[in-house]
């Protein structure tokens, strides 16, 4: 018999959100696993009214800014929701709201940096929980769930995961507390899937067979090696399947398709053209963009005639006002690429598969059934359609060795840890209970219960391991000057623990002097070249960086050291190096350039460059509050450094929709770790003192 109440917020509960609220009502922690659309995030809505209710606050967790964004505007809608705030690297509202939205990244370097400040949180949702699989930033993942206060309830929502029953088991060994699994793998809305080739047409997979063996009667027949998705695309206007959602793993891709198409179709009427200019006018006026050329100018245009794209690189706005039109239907074809169906509930009548291999991180291959499932997902509407429709176009090789089954129907891939400390975090854990305490961590992660029920074999062998490069990764701490003895954490130590990631690159430049004498639009080029991690093909102008050229050269003499004495350390060489592709941007952008004039300086995408623009900006709010007793001329650089970086697009305020930009350096846009990096470090409770001034000085031996 199924507990829980039936009804919440005027919505008749389903079996599965029953469960879940029954448990949540006995103060049990939740892992709630669902297709996409299920109905998962109305679980994490009835954990906040608990939390309301019992007068502690709710913390919303998510994967990227795109989702935070939109859940801040969902809960700010809501009028059962009294107060809510936002953090997300980018930009910091109402801190102390009663629901707070913000990315994992910075819960836990919260947690590092202070606890205390969470100690009226009750409850903390993880939405898309299974990114703790994620290669890059999965860890912090983990160490959130291992870290967090044990009297606070967790709320994690998933999609289907294989090793759900083993995730559960390590969650509740490791929080202390009863966790409730439900298990949904109903979709409300159906998928149907089919497949597609020029000379085959769209067949269902159960037609797989015949078709492949036609086909390897025609392997030398090049009319069977040429693409053609026109035809689908006409069966599918013809037969109303709109809008459509076209998946493509290629940036380049999304905005020739869709350029292509716009310029010989019009998929909207002329109400829905009215409806166009109305919504666009609307957005104009609220963002005060200029649509008379450029990028805003082209994309009108475009999206004018329903046709539209969307991918990472994009200006923040020209998303913002894609995912607006898509939303209220006056986009009906949308070319975009994977991050569209992470979280942002957009659904459409049919998901469009360009094709069926992407890049993993070494190469291409066919895709997982769980990113398969995951974009395929956002077919069918609820209320709305009876059945998603999902259409994979394949090549000639596609046909004959595609595994379509597997891809589609298979077990969907378990989450893997991904767990790592990184060198601030083993710092704070230095200073906290010593070295073995680090090693008392591992054996809590999720690493080590995988490595458990696997074989005493695989768990001894993981140990060793472990611990060996614990061992090297503090040697190489101590041989740098930031730890000694059992717990002492020295003041390059304590000057990392403030960095939030790449941090031992910062502290190093702090430290050997390559900061000083430094102007603000050279600090800028110099903190993004740290940060910025680009691509074979970025191109850039050299000519623009010869005013900060002997910057660059000492921060690499700096950064070389380390990198040295990490290797020495018997350690693969993890640090980064500089790399100067979006500083001529950057620097150029800080000296006042307008932005429509940076092609000049580099080829990366406007959203790219906005990105670490942004990014940019957060690293240097952590160095000003670093430095701002003990170094107040820096101090006073960076602040100019800040304030003319973050205007226009970098300033995030205009996507939330407020209208008075407070300073650059305001209580507002108080410090916060940058969402998306690897190296999202913690901070240590401890501050540096006047007394501890960094000594800017070049070292040869063990630093201290």
């Amino acid at each position: 018999m199924v507990h829980g109440p039936t009804e919440f917020k005027g919505f008749t509960l389903s079996t599965f959100q029953r469960q879940a609220a029954a448990a949540l009502d006995t103060d049990h922690n939740v892992l709630v696993a669902a297709p996409t659309g299920a109905g998962k995030t109305l679980v994490a809505e009835y954990a906040i009214h608990l939390a309301q209710k019992q007068g502690t606050r709710a913390l919303y967790t998510a994967p990227i800014k795109a989702l935070s964004n939109q859940k801040f505007r969902d809960f700010t809608a809501d009028p059962e929701i009294h107060s809510v705030g936002l953090s997300t690297g980018d930009i910091t509202l109402n801190s102390n709201a009663q629901v707070m939205v913000m990315t994992t990244e910075i819960l836990r370097n919260t947690l590092v940096e202070d606890a205390s400040q969470l100690s009226d949180v009750g409850v903390v949702v993880f939405d898309e929980v299974h990114f703790m699989d994620d290669p890059d930033r999965g860890s912090v993942w983990e160490e959130t769930l291992m870290f967090l206060p044990k009297n606070v309830i967790i709320v994690a929502l998933s999609a289907t995961i294989d090793n759900l029953g083993q995730f559960a088991a390590w969650l509740e060994r490791v929080r202390e507390r009863p966790v409730t699994v439900v298990e949904e793998t109903n979709r409300p809305v159906p998928l149907k899937h089919f497949l597609y080739h020029p000379k085959a047409g769209v067949f269902p997979p159960s037609r797989l067979k015949p078709v492949r063996a036609r086909f390897k009667t025609h392997k030398k027949d090049r009319e069977y090696k040429l693409r053609d998705d026109n035809p689908l695309l006409d069966e599918l206007i013809k037969d109303e399947r709109l809008p459509i959602l076209y998946f493509c793993f290629s940036r380049r891709l999304c905005e020739t398709k869709a350029r292509k198409v716009s310029r010989k179709r019009r998929l909207t009427n002329k109400e829905e053209a009215a409806a166009f200019t109305e919504q666009w006018e609307a957005g104009r006026k609220e963002f005060d963009f200029d649509d008379q050329g450029g990028p805003m100018g082209e994309l009108r245009g475009m999206l004018a005639r329903g046709v539209g794209f969307h991918h990472a690189g994009m200006l923040p706005l020209q998303k913002e006002m894609v995912e607006r039109l898509f939303a209220t239907g006056l986009v009906k074809l949308l070319y975009t690429t994977e991050t569209f169906a992470l979280g942002i509930n957009m659904p459409a009548r049919a998901v469009v598969f360009d094709s069926l291999t992407k890049f993993d991180g070494i190469d291409f291959d066919y895709m997982r059934t769980r990113d398969y499932m995951q974009m395929a997902g956002r077919a069918g509407r609820l209320g709305m359609d009876t059945e998603g429709l999902v259409y994979s176009v394949l090549e000639m090789d596609d046909v004959l060795e595609a595994p379509i089954h597997r891809i589609q129907a298979g077990r969907v891939e378990p989450i893997t840890s991904r767990f790592h400390l990184d060198y601030a975090t083993l710092v704070h854990l230095h200073g906290l209970a010593g070295r073995e305490y680090a090693a008392e961590v591992w054996e809590n992660s999720f690493a080590a219960f995988q490595a458990r029920e696997h074989s005493s074999k695989r768990e001894e062998q993981n140990r060793r391991t472990m611990r060996a490069l614990l061992t090297k990764r503090f040697a190489f701490l101590e041989e740098m000057g930031y730890i000694r003895g059992d717990r002492e954490i020295l003041p390059r130590g304590r000057t990392c623990l403030h960095l939030f990631g790449y941090e031992i690159q910062l502290t190093e430049l702090l430290y050997e002097g390559v900061f000083e004498d430094i102007d603000p639009p050279a600090l800028c080029g110099l903190i993004a070249a740290v940060i910025h991690e680009g691509r074979r093909r970025d191109e850039y102008w050299r000519n623009a960086l010869r005013p900060m050229q002997g910057t660059l050269r000492h921060a690499k003499r700096v950064i070389d050291y380390a990198i040295e004495r990490e290797v020495d350390a018997g350690l693969a060489a993890s640090i980064k190096q500089i790399d100067e592709a979006m500083s001529p941007a950057i620097y150029e952008y800080a000296q006042g350039r307008p932005f429509t004039e940076l092609a000049r300086f580099t080829n990366a995408a406007p959203g790219d460059f906005v990105r670490v623009a942004r990014m940019t900006v957060q690293y240097l709010r952590h160095l000003q509050k670093l430095v701002g007793d003990s170094h107040p001329e820096l101090a006073e650089t960076t602040a100019a450094a800040i304030e003319c970086l973050y205007r226009g697009p970098i300033n995030v305020r205009a996507e939330l929709g407020l209208k008075d930009s407070p300073p650059a350096n305001s209580a507002e846009n108080e410090v916060e770790p940058v969402q998306d990096q690897e190296k999202s470090a913690a901070a240590s409770e401890e501050t540096a003192a006047p007394d501890q001034r960094p000594k800017l000085r070049r070292r040869k031996g063990p630093r201290s």
